[in-house]
């Protein structure tokens, strides 16, 4: 405990030298964490979900996720960083500029980014008013999969911003105020050793690198790629800012330990395995539950477990554990599982997908959705939409799969186009198919449900289970049935 004061003091001293306002050494451990919190939540996480996951992405349907993530991680959309892609070497542009340079060069390919905070030193200064920032120096790694412009490291600086309230001794409002390159690290620069090791044993980022580790350790061979489905709160499917969290860095860890492909969806022929997990709260800790699945035969092949991380540090990033409409998703949930339950076995087969494959789909604003279904058997095919907001929608009364087109993934619509716009939050699709042609949908108010005419769309007034009901009607025909839970999300803009 005494060497570890007297080098606290020492780095006290050696970073308060030279400028007026002074912290305390707790304080400056304080700084520097909520700093390192930024770059690797709101910067790093965000950077990898933007050039990872969505690379596949046209540069416009990503600009919800642009605008949260600048919103989150930088002071304001003029501030600028280093473009590694531009010349001369060093030259900064927007982030904006940066994220579309980044899709531009990868060619839709994903990068891997790396922040080494083994190496990590700290400036604190003051700007000419006086206020604070703290500038970090760390090395910034990019991985691609081929070619020298996506392969890069280098030192960077970044300038990371910071209100100080004197009377409550409390640090807030961090943000980035400018990312740039440098040759090497200021003589005046210091190394906040434990702050770093106690970072790495107690952040989501670290649980998730030990699960790797375990995963990679027990495996008795290293396929070429591997599918990532994303982690939910117990199963409950809905994609939030835990969700986005786990699904980077577990993207970023696999691809650094195992050295593999990874891919966010799974292809109707995927034969390569797949790594699920949810998590869960026991005993004021968080614990993490992780899979690892063929995809051909759904046998487990792996199942590891951690819960070396309290709750109190999602408290401290201020990131909510459950999703915030958990309990009426579940209600939902549960009745779709009671009405579909109840379904007698039928020798046709329906099989609903989105592009965006089956589990964890998601949708931002403005982004489209493709539809598909394939089933074993020419087949009539109804589609009922419902939204966050419980209004039920018939997205298609009698599509047809036609003879010649069985056992393969057939387009729904495609003349149309069906955008994701609010009402944002968990939404259903659910299929329904039939040999015969359905009975004709009531439109005349009744109490057991009947459909209405807004504007193009045709609304349906009554409870999910009428609905049901009324979606089965076929004169001597056992219906088929399929759904899909779907996250649709406006963007992070009012963080």
């Amino acid at each position: 405990m005494r060497t570890i004061s007297l080098y606290l003091v020492f780095f006290w001293l050696f970073l308060n030298s030279g400028r007026a306002q002074s912290f305390s050494p707790e304080e400056e451990k304080s700084i520097i964490e909520n700093a390192r919190k930024l770059l690797n939540t709101e910067y790093l996480q965000n950077l990898e979900i933007l050039t990872h996951y969505e690379v596949n992405q046209p540069f416009d349907a990503l600009r919800p996720q642009l605008q949260g993530f600048i919103k989150s991680a930088f002071r304001d959309a003029d501030v600028q960083i280093f473009n590694e892609f531009r010349e001369p070497l060093g030259k900064l542009t927007t982030v904006e500029e940066y994220i579309k340079d980044y899709h531009i060069f990868a060619k839709r390919k994903p990068i891997v980014n790396t922040l080494d905070w083994s190496k990590a030193r700290f400036q604190l200064k003051q700007t000419s008013d006086k206020k604070p920032f703290l500038n970090v120096y760390i090395l910034k790694k990019m991985q691609g999969s081929t070619g020298k412009i996506l392969n890069q490291e280098h030192l960077v600086e970044c300038r990371v911003q910071f209100d100080y309230n004197e009377k409550l001794k409390s640090f807030y409002g961090f943000k980035i105020a400018g990312i740039t390159k440098v040759q090497d690290y200021p003589k005046e620069s210091a190394t906040d050793v434990q702050t770093v090791v106690a970072a790495k044993k107690n952040d989501l980022f670290a649980v998730l690198d030990t699960l790797t580790a375990q995963l990679k350790a027990n495996s008795s061979t290293s396929p070429e790629e591997l599918v990532l489905e994303r982690f939910t709160y117990k199963k409950c499917g809905i994609n939030d800012a835990l969700s986005d969290q786990v699904f980077a860095a577990l993207n970023s860890c696999i691809q650094r330990r195992m050295n593999v492909s990874v891919q966010s969806v799974a292809g109707d022929k995927n034969v390569f395995p797949i790594i699920r997990g949810w998590y869960e709260d026991a005993e004021n800790q968080l614990v993490m539950h992780m899979e690892l699945v063929d995809s051909r035969t759904g046998k487990v092949f792996q199942q590891l477990s951690n819960a070396e991380l309290p709750l109190r540090w999602l408290e401290e990033q201020q990131i909510p554990l459950k999703p915030q409409n958990y309990q009426n998703v579940k209600v939902v949930q549960d009745t779709i599982r009671q009405i579909t339950s109840v379904t007698p076995q039928s020798a046709l087969k329906l099989e609903i997908r989105t592009d965006r494959g089956r589990t964890g789909v998601e949708y931002w604003a403005g982004q489209s959705m493709i539809l598909e279904a394939k089933a074993n058997r020419p087949c009539h095919v109804r589609l009922l939409y419902r939204l966050a907001d419980g209004t039920k929608t018939l997205l298609e009364n009698d599509f047809v799969i036609k003879p010649g087109q069985e056992n393969q993934l057939v387009r729904i619509a495609p003349e149309a186009s069906f955008i994701c716009s609010a009402p944002y939050g968990t939404e259903y699709l659910l299929a329904y198919a039939s040999e015969e042609p359905f009975c004709a949908l009531p439109t005349v108010p009744n109490r057991e449900g009947y459909f209405r005419q807004e504007g193009d769309y045709q609304i349906f007034v009554g409870s999910l289970s009428a609905f049901n009901t009324l979606m089965k009607c076929a004169k001597n025909s056992v219906i088929a049935e399929d759904h899909l839970q779907i996250t649709t999300r406006e963007g992070k803009t009012d963080k």
